[in-house]
C-alpha cells in the first residue's frame, strides 16, 4: 500500500494525502485507449512523422491538442507548446586530398576516404597531423588522451571503436566534438578489422544530423585502417607500438612527421523541428518535477518512388511511447492531484541521435536540478499482458525501490536480469542521464528478449511497422497503468525524494 512507504513519524496529514494502489481511482488504460491514439500519429495522413515537414506539423498539433484535452497546460518558449530544435543535415559531396609523410607524398585512394564537411566548401592546406588514440577525455578517471600535443588547426586520427568493457565511454560525436573544441580542424575516424570499411562508408554517406550547435571539427571523415597504417609508416611510425607504448589510461597524443591538405564539398541543410512541452501543475509548492517523455519522430517516406508502400509509419516506434505519454496524462490531471509538477515531453529527432532529447537536456524549461526523475517510453507494443516488468537504468536506490514496491504492488513481477541495460544508452533517457537526471525506462517490452530481438530483426524502421487490428496492444496498456501508478509515487515528495545529484548522475 501507498502509505507503507512513508516513514512512521510523518504527518497525519502525509498519510491521508497517500492514497493506496489497489484505491487508486485510475482506471486501467486500456489497448483501445491506446489504439486510437496509435491508428492516428501512424497513419498514411501523418506521413511517417518526419522532422520539418507536414507530418511534423500534423504530430506536434495533434499531440498539444490531446494535452491541453487532459488538462496539461504549455510549458513550451514563449508560453507555448513548443521548444524550437535547430538542427543540421550533412551529406558528403566530392573531395580531393593529398597526404604526406617524412615530406614525401603518401598515396590514399578516393574509396579509402569519405569525409563530411562542416559547411558547404571547406579547404585544409598542409595541417599537420597527431594521432590522438580514440580521442577520449574522462576527467573523472584520469584519462586526457588529447594531452601531449597541440590540436590548433590539425588534422586528428582517432580509433573508431572505443575499447570494450569501459562503461559510458564517449561516442565518436562526442570524441569528435572533444577535439574540434580543442582546435583540431579534422577529425578521422580509423576503421579496424571488426567492421567492413565499406559498411562505415555507407553511413557516412547517408549523411549526419546534429543539433546545429554542436560544435563539429570542419571536416569529419574516416580511413580504413591498412590507410591509417600506411600513412603512419611513412611518417617514421608504427600505429601498432604508438598504442602499446602508452597502454590504458597513460596514453597521450602523439604529433606525426606528416601533414594533410583537404578539398571538400558537402550538401548542408539546416532546419527547425519542435519538441512538445506540458505541465500539469502539481497540488504542493515543491518547485520540482516529475517528466515523461515520448518521442513522436519517425523515418516519413522511407522509401523510394516506385514502391508499394513508401511510408515509415511508426506505429510501435514510437506512435505506442506517444499514446502511452497522453494517457498517462489524462490520469495523472485527475484529482488528487500529486505534489509535484509533471511534465510531459515529446521530443523530435530521436531517430537522429536522440537530438530533441540533448537539446533539452541543455536547455530543460525547469532546472535540471529540480526534475526529481524521468521516465521514458518507448517501443511499448510488442508484448502481450503479463510479461515481467524490465528497468532500464537502474543504480538510484531510491528510484529503484519505488520502481520494485510499486511492480509488485500492481501484481506484475521484476525481471530478473540486466539484458535490457544493453540498450540504455540508445534510447532518449541517456541524454538526461547524463546531465544528473534520474531517468529509467520501464516495462515489459525490454523483458523478453525474443520478442524484442523479433521486432528489431524484422519491422523495426520498415513500412511494416504499420497500425491496426493485428498490433499487440495488451502488454502495452499493462504498462501504461503501471507507469500512472509509478508516477503518482514518484511525484509524491513523501514517497521518493531524488539523491544528491552526484548520486543521481552516477546512474
Amino acid at each position: 500500500m501507498f502509505t507503507r512507504l512513508v516513514r512512521a513519524a510523518a504527518p497525519f496529514a502525509l498519510l491521508l494525502a497517500a492514497p493506496a494502489l489497489g484505491q487508486s481511482a485510475d482506471p486501467p488504460v486500456t489497448p483501445a485507449d491506446l489504439r486510437r491514439h496509435i491508428d492516428q500519429l501512424a497513419s498514411d495522413a501523418f506521413q511517417g512523422r518526419a522532422p520539418a515537414t507536414e507530418g511534423e506539423r500534423l504530430t506536434i498539433a495533434y499531440i498539444s491538442e490531446q494535452l491541453r484535452a487532459r488538462g496539461v497546460e504549455p510549458a513550451g518558449e514563449n508560453g507555448g507548446w513548443f521548444q524550437p530544435v535547430r538542427l543540421v543535415e550533412r551529406v558528403p559531396g566530392t573531395n580531393r586530398t593529398s597526404w604526406t609523410g617524412a615530406r614525401r607524398p603518401v598515396q590514399i585512394a578516393a574509396d579509402e576516404l569519405i569525409l563530411l564537411g562542416r559547411e558547404a566548401s571547406e579547404t585544409i592546406a598542409n595541417a599537420p597531423v597527431i594521432f590522438a588514440g580514440h580521442g577520449a577525455r574522462l576527467p573523472d578517471r584520469g584519462i586526457d588522451q588529447l594531452a601531449g600535443a597541440n590540436f590548433q588547426g590539425a588534422v586528428a586520427l582517432i580509433l573508431l571503436q572505443g575499447p570494450q568493457g569501459v562503461p559510458g565511454f564517449p561516442s565518436l560525436a562526442e570524441r569528435m566534438r572533444t577535439l574540434s573544441e580543442a582546435g583540431a580542424v579534422a577529425v578521422i575516424a580509423i576503421v579496424d578489422q571488426s567492421v567492413p570499411f565499406p559498411v562505415v562508408a555507407r553511413t557516412f554517406a547517408r549523411g549526419t544530423t546534429r543539433l546545429d550547435s554542436t560544435a563539429v571539427p570542419r571536416v569529419a571523415g574516416a580511413m580504413p585502417l591498412a590507410a591509417a597504417q600506411r600513412l603512419i609508416a611513412a611518417a617514421g611510425g608504427n600505429l601498432e607500438r604508438l598504442l602499446n607504448d602508452q597502454p590504458g589510461s597513460s596514453f597521450r597524443s602523439v604529433a606525426l612527421n606528416a601533414t594533410a591538405s583537404i578539398e571538400g564539398t558537402t550538401t548542408v541543410q539546416r532546419y527547425t523541428s519542435n519538441n512538445v512541452i506540458g505541465r500539469l501543475r502539481g497540488s504542493g509548492s515543491t518547485n520540482q518535477s516529475l517528466l515523461y517523455l515520448a518521442h513522436w519522430d519517425h523515418f516519413g517516406t522511407c522509401r523510394p518512388e516506385g514502391e508499394a508502400d513508401r511510408i515509415c509509419n511508426g506505429a510501435v516506434d514510437n506512435a505506442s511511447g506517444v499514446a502511452a505519454l497522453i494517457e498517462i496524462a489524462g490520469r495523472l490531471s485527475r484529482q488528487p492531484r500529486p505534489a509535484r509538477d509533471i511534465l510531459f515531453l515529446a521530443t523530435t529527432a530521436e531517430e537522429t541521435g536522440l537530438l530533441g532529447a540533448e537539446y533539452f537536456a541543455a536547455h530543460p524549461v525547469v532546472p535540471a536540478a529540480s526534475i526529481a526523475a524521468a521516465v521514458n517510453l518507448d517501443t511499448i507494443a510488442i508484448h502481450p499482458a503479463g510479461e515481467p516488468v524490465a528497468v532500464l537504468g537502474r543504480g538510484v536506490p531510491a528510484l529503484d525501490r519505488v520502481i520494485d514496491e510499486t511492480v509488485r504492488e500492481m501484481g506484475r513481477r521484476l525481471d530478473g536480469d540486466d539484458e535490457a541495460n544493453a540498450f540504455v544508452q540508445r534510447q532518449d533517457g541517456w541524454k538526461l542521464t547524463q546531465v544528473g537526471i534520474p531517468s529509467v525506462m520501464v516495462g515489459g517490452s525490454f523483458s523478453n528478449m525474443a520478442l524484442l530481438q523479433a521486432f528489431l530483426g524484422g519491422n523495426y524502421h520498415q513500412p511494416a511497422d504499420q497500425p491496426g487490428p493485428t498490433l499487440q496492444l495488451d502488454g502495452a496498456a499493462e504498462d501504461t497503468s503501471l507507469m500512472v501508478a509509478l508516477g503518482r509515487r514518484l511525484a509524491d515528495p513523501a514517497v521518493y525524494q531524488r539523491p544528491a545529484p552526484a548520486a543521481a548522475a552516477s546512474n
